[in-house]
């Protein structure tokens, strides 16, 4: 279940967990969360901030079932897809997420011979509930969505040697 804000991250993510939130109240839905997550859909670089999109989301236990008219709400249904994403668990405040997008995205990703996945989300899964716990124990796994670089494999004509292409792994 998820619920779209528009505007700068700030407000937008403010602005769609308040909503979500809600839904989740009115529907004594909230024992239902599984895992929550943030999905950052636009460049701040290229986006206008009034066109940026988050949505805040999550994940409802199995054999939980959204009433039909969830869409009325503002609140939607979707499947996050999958892929292969750097992470950097970090604790405290969430507003250090952007800075930590960012260092991902300009210096670990490119160092460990990926490139950023620009047809998905980046995306901050939420390790524990707000509510419930102090910001300085907050936990939150900052995703960038990844792909190999392309790795030039040696010309027969040429003899060379190319590298390997790098392993990848899990980080975290």
């Amino acid at each position: 279940m998820y619920a779209r804000g528009f505007g700068s991250y700030a407000e937008a993510s403010e602005r769609a967990w308040q909503k979500l939130n809600q839904w989740l109240a009115s529907h004594n839905a909230r024992r239902q969360v599984t895992r929550a997550f943030g999905m950052f859909r636009d460049n701040p670089q290229t986006t206008p901030a009034d066109l940026m999109r988050y949505e805040a989301c999550v994940q409802m236990s199995p054999g939980w079932v959204a009433d039909q008219d969830a869409g009325v709400d503002g609140i939607g249904r979707q499947v996050l897809g999958g892929g292969t994403y750097a992470v950097h668990t970090h604790v405290g405040p969430y507003d250090a997420v952007g800075e930590l997008f960012s260092q991902l995205h300009r210096g670990f990703v490119p160092r460990q011979g990926l490139t950023v996945d620009y047809d998905r989300a980046f995306m901050a899964i939420h390790l524990n509930d707000p509510m419930t716990t102090r910001v300085m124990h907050r936990r939150t796994e900052i995703c960038v969505p990844v792909l190999p670089l392309p790795i030039a494999m040696p010309d027969e004509r040429d003899g060379g040697d190319e590298l390997a292409p790098p392993n990848l792994r899990a980080v975290g």
